[in-house]
Parts: C-alpha cells; structure tokens; sequence
C-alpha cells in the first residue's frame, strides 16, 4: 500500500533561459545634407535600444534598433554630429513557452570602428552583447505527514520564502522639456536617459510606483561659442496591476529602460525648440511571503515493512532585499593630454565581478569615462579612460544565495586638478535580493507491504541500554515502536541522549 503525503507547495523563480548573443553592426553611410563635411572624427558609440520583446512557441524575440552616433569636428571647427539607426533581431530558443515568466534582457557595446572614407562618407564596423535572461515562477512540493494510525514520521517544523507574486509591466515615462535660463537648441550632440525608483507603496493587488527619470543633453546653440549641457530629473508615477501582492511580502522590484527617444519640437508659443523625452522602462517585480510547514525527514511503519520514496529539495527559507549606497572617490590621469576646460563628460557602468561572503557582498565594477574637453589651443579633444572600484556591502545577516544584483550610478561629479587629473565624486547605489537556501532530503511516498508484516515481540518492554548521544528517534525505528512512549517510558525530551542510560522500549 503507498501512502501520499500532504504537499504544500513552495513558489521559487526558475531560470528558463541565461543567454547572451553577439549582434554585429557594419554599415557604410553618407552624411544627410543638412551636416557638414567631416574634418576630424572625435568619438563613434553604439546606442541599442529594444523596442520589442515576444514569448512564443519556444522563442524569445527581441527586436530593435542600433543607433550610429558619430561626433566629429566639421571644416569650421565647430562641434556636429550624425547618426545612423541599423535594426536589429535576435531570437533565442527554448524547450516551451513558461507560464508566469518574466524577460529581463540588457546590452553591452564590446567594440566599435569608425571611419572616414571621405569628407561625407562613413564605414563602421562594431558589435554589442545582448544578453537575454527568461525566469518563471515554479513550484517545489514539501511533503508533511498525513494522520495515519501504523505510520510514524520524523518532523522538522520550516519557515521558508514562497514566491507568491510575480509580474511585469512595461510602460513609457516622460515629458517636454522647456530650455529656460539657457541659450537656445539648435541641434542635439548627445543624449543620455537613466531611471531609478524613489519609492513605491503596495495595496492589494497593486503597486503604486514612483521613479525619476535622469536625463542629459549636450547641445549646440547659435547664441554661444561652446557646447551646452542640460540636466533634468522627470519625476513620473505608474501603478502596477499586481496579483496576489500585500504588504507584507518582502519586495524586488528592479526597473530599467529598454529604450529613448528625444526629439526636438519647435513651440508656437516660444522662440525656443522644446525637447521631447520619450522612454520606454520594464518594470519587474517579486514578492515572497512567508510559509510555514512541516517536512518529513523519515518514516517507517508499526506494523508492516516499509520503504520510502525520497526527493531531494532546495528550499529558501529566508529572502531579504537590500539597499545600499556608496560615495566613491577616485582620480584618472591624462597623461601627456593637456585639458584646459571640460565641455562635458560622460559615463557607463559594468560589474565585473560579484562575490557572497556570508554577511558582505563584494562587487568589483569598472566606471568608463569619456570627455570632452578644450586643449590649450582652444580645440576639441575626446578623450577616454576607466576607473575599477572594489565595494562591500554590508548584509544584516548571513546568507548563502545572491539572486539579483543592480548598481546604479546615482551622481557623478568632478573636478579638473592642476595635476592634469580629473577628480571624480561617484555615488552609486547597489539593490540586491539575497536568500538562504536550505537543500534537505525529504520523504514523499511511504510503501508498505501489507502482505508482509513485522514479526511482533512477545515482551512489552525491553531494556536498551544506550550511549550517550543516540538519536532517540532511531532507536524507536529499530524497535518499530511510537516514539511517543520511548519518551513517556524514560520521562526524556530531546532528539539525542545526553548521558548514558538503560532505556525501557515499550513494543507495540
């Protein structure tokens, strides 16, 4: 005869896919009539942006485009830039289409070649990593004791993290941009859009989101000689439908932007142009809550001879996100490249390395700084150097899992020394989700042969002697007998013996 026990299932995320593919960009352009000739190219990125992603029939699809921003010096040595937008797809197989999955996917520009083949022609050859990551939320069976009057189980009581809600939501996020107190737009050299959560509230089945949206913009205008920055925060609130979240849960939510556009719009009502900000985010979120059960570590039966059927699980038990921001000094050299005045400077961030040390989180990061600058003789420079941070982050606990890590630059601020160095001042802010995991070899099936019973013990007691620091519940296993009246016999309590000591083992 089997006997099934109970199963309480535990919500855990599944990784379905963790890939990344090589997307090439070669593209030969002439520039629109409206830029000038090129005298001296200064700086050509890769700007990838995802516009669409699709789960279906096994096959992730992502699709997008590649925008080709080339910065140059025209013949009149002033400041322009062009750019080429390349699209691109990539599809990703898998074994099936998951249900309550989330797709998280990011880019990374590895290299790119510019150029010049004459005063209007461009050749570029490059290439950006995309990787693509496809979770699910699954389930694990913990199995827990049924009232059963020949059976006798070996408990232990376990309080783990159950993935209860997980979803996500797209949605776009900005706004039109008056330039006030500043020259006016001619034309837009560079952009940049980056989000962050401020804070968020959880109602039933809703979160109710607020964010910031970064954005920075060098321009040209006809009123001044030198480029022009601008930097605006566009604060925006979104509500997320949410099944099954509460309060209580314990929450990772991780936003990120797929894709931008600004545009220019000239305005009726002013002289000056307003800027469009157009971005697209992803927002995801994961919600544990608690569960308590009871997990069968073994069984056996009074009466009959018994075999178990055993699984193996890994079970989170406790869940924590956690938040922490770092102020990070740090200098690079120019060398023999002599900068008079800094027009602008931007930046990328990477994690290079992640390490979990029971109660630190030790991540090494690389921050690449570009810079545009004046030299000496009044000319455009660009010029690029790296900057590698090593941080701990302190945990309030010890933990063994690292699910998610997320670093932000949340502000960079410099100064050019009299060393020819520049001085950076970088805050960045790191969110990740830790966990214990707890792997144990449970009970699921008890079989017993009822056509084969236990041979029965003409004695009501017999005497044991045992050693100090037997396990009391093998003991009672041996004997075939309840555990409960090896303890009421002895007036013990405890899994182990601490002293030597004859035991009476009532029989059944």
């Amino acid at each position: 005869m089997e006997f099934n026990l109970k199963k309480t299932p535990v919500g855990i995320m599944s990784s379905v896919l963790d890939t990344v593919s090589e997307q090439p960009v070669d593209i030969d352009f002439t520039l629109p009539d409206y830029c000038p000739d090129i005298e001296k190219i200064l700086r050509c990125k890769l700007i990838p942006k995802i516009y669409n992603r699709n789960l279906s029939g096994g096959q992730l699809q992502v699709d997008g485009t590649t925008v080709v921003s080339v910065l140059y010096i025209d013949s009149r040595g002033g400041l322009r830039a062009c750019e080429q937008t390349v699209p691109f797809n990539s599809s990703f197989q898998l074994k099936s289409t998951p249900e309550n999955y989330v797709t998280q996917t990011s880019v990374k520009c590895e290299y790119v070649n510019c150029r010049a083949l004459s005063q209007r022609r461009l050749t570029v050859h490059g290439a950006f990593s995309l990787y693509a990551k496809v979770s699910c939320k699954s389930f694990i069976d913990l199995y827990s004791p049924e009232d059963n009057d020949t059976l006798e189980f070996n408990v232990k009581k376990l309080s783990c993290s159950s993935l209860t809600s997980l979803c996500q939501e797209q949605f776009n996020a900005g706004d039109e941009l008056r330039i006030d107190n500043k020259p006016s737009v001619e034309y837009i050299l560079d952009s940049d859009v980056r989000c962050s959560i401020t804070d968020y509230k959880v109602i039933p089945d809703k979160l109710m989101l607020n964010g910031e949206l970064s954005v920075k913009l060098l321009y040209v205008s006809a009123e001044v000689d030198k480029p022009q920055q601008i930097d605006y925060i566009i604060p925006f609130s979104k509500t997320i439908d949410c099944e099954n979240l509460d309060n209580d849960m314990t929450m990772c939510p991780k936003l990120s932007v797929l894709s931008y556009d600004i545009r220019l719009k000239n305005d009726i009502l002013s002289e000056n142009p307003v800027v469009d900000v157009d971005s697209r985010l992803c927002l995801t979120i994961e919600a544990y809550s608690r569960l308590e059960a009871e997990i069968v570590l073994d069984a056996f039966s009074t009466e009959y001879v018994s075999e178990l059927s055993t699984v193996r699980v890994n079970v989170p038990y406790e869940i924590s996100a956690v938040s922490s921001t770092v102020m990070q000094k740090e200098s690079v050299s120019f060398d023999d490249n002599t900068i008079s005045e800094i027009i602008d400077l931007r930046y990328s961030h990477s994690i290079q390395n992640t390490t979990l040390n029971s109660n630190t989180i030790t991540v090494g990061s690389k921050l690449n700084v570009c810079v545009l600058a004046l030299n000496p003789d009044n000319q455009f420079v660009y010029l690029e150097r790296s900057a590698e941070f090593v941080n701990e982050i302190s945990l309030d606990g010890d933990y063994n899992s690292l699910s998610s890590l997320t670093v932000n630059v949340v502000s960079l601020s410099y100064r050019l020394g009299d060393d020819n160095t520049i001085e950076l001042r970088c805050e960045l802010k790191f969110c990740a989700c830790v966990m214990n995991n707890e792997c144990s070899v449970i009970v699921s099936t008890v079989n017993c042969d009822e056509d084969n019973k236990l041979s029965k013990n003409n004695a009501s007691l017999i005497l044991y002697f045992a050693d100090k620091g037997e396990s009391l519940w093998e003991i009672a296993k041996f004997y075939n007998t309840r555990l409960s009246r090896v303890y009421e016999e002895n007036n013990l309590s405890g899994d182990t013996l601490d002293n030597s000591a004859m035991l009476l083992i009532p029989t059944i």
